[in-house]
């Protein structure tokens, strides 16, 4: 997918990173608002009150960027450092392979949260929080008999209503977050799988990794507890990163391709008739 083969390579790549986040930007950028999706009056899953996130929108950001980009760098340039000095006519270039690598991780994080927008805005379902933050005039509203209500003015912050109106997670914060969370850390556990492949590293590797599901599903549950988001979407969540994380690493990037390295033409020795042996006889003309 990302190959560094000319201009005209690079300028591919961008176009398709362009195309998996435009509904990204479509979404966010064009103030589309979210499907207006009505509420029964005894629904007491929408009826928690408003709380701060646990794991603020800045921490996010810094786990699902700065951190894998950084290791990747790291781990990019000691690849190809490492493979110089295993073999000088092996030997790729730096910015290449760390072009590669975090081009493959942009376009995972774009194409994931481009589907979690287009589910959010498409479905529009409420987050446990939505009547705190709507305040709906109850004097306005007819809740006889449990009816379904539709025909509502909320009253209350209009982000903040807007954002309660997108309950789909992919554990990340409101609508307009674009932070890749658990898709992040699962790549970043790929990466570290295809990339920590020495001795030492055998019980270091998974520890890492463990660390940083570990996170993921921390940060998930803490949705779920500060009533940003039903357990099922985080669920949903869940399953949707680890499984665009696992299409990028296995089916875009090259982690897990094993490198043929060059190899030199083994010179075929030369023979005449008169040094090779038959039978231990050389061969004599009869005239």
């Amino acid at each position: 997918m990302f190959e560094t083969r000319g201009i005209p390579f690079i300028l591919l790549d961008i176009a398709c990173l362009i195309l998996a986040g435009l509904p990204l930007a479509a979404f966010n950028l064009g103030k589309i608002k979210p499907y207006q999706r009505g509420f029964f009056c005894n629904d007491e899953s929408i009826s928690y009150p408003f709380h701060s996130s646990t794991v603020t929108s800045t921490v996010l950001y810094t786990m699902g960027f700065t951190l894998p980009i950084c290791s990747m760098i790291i781990g990019e340039c000691l690849s190809v450092y490492l493979n110089c000095v295993k073999s000088k006519s092996f030997c790729n270039s730096y910015v290449a392979c760390i072009y590669k690598a975090i081009g493959t991780f942009l376009f995972g994080a774009a194409m994931s949260q481009s589907l979690t927008d287009i589910a959010k805005y498409s479905i529009g379902r409420l987050r446990p929080h939505f009547l705190d933050v709507c305040r709906p005039d109850w004097m306005q509203i007819n809740c006889t008999g449990g009816a379904y209500i539709e025909d509502f003015v909320c009253n209350g912050d209009s982000t903040k209503v807007n954002e309660g109106r997108c309950s789909r997670s992919r554990i990340g914060h409101p609508c307009t977050n674009g932070c890749p969370a658990l898709d992040g850390r699962v790549a970043r556990k790929l990466y570290l799988q295809a990339r920590m492949q020495a001795e030492w590293a055998r019980l270091l590797r998974p520890t890492l990794q463990f660390f940083l599901i570990a996170a993921s599903v921390y940060t998930g549950l803490s949705r779920v507890s500060d009533y940003k988001h039903h357990w099922s979407d985080v669920l949903a969540g869940l399953i949707q990163g680890a499984i665009v994380a696992l299409l990028v690493v296995f089916c875009v990037s090259d982690f897990f391709k094993k490198k043929v390295e060059p190899q030199e033409a083994a010179e075929i020795p030369h023979t005449t008739l008169q040094e090779t042996p038959t039978n231990g006889n050389h061969y004599e003309n009869p005239n």
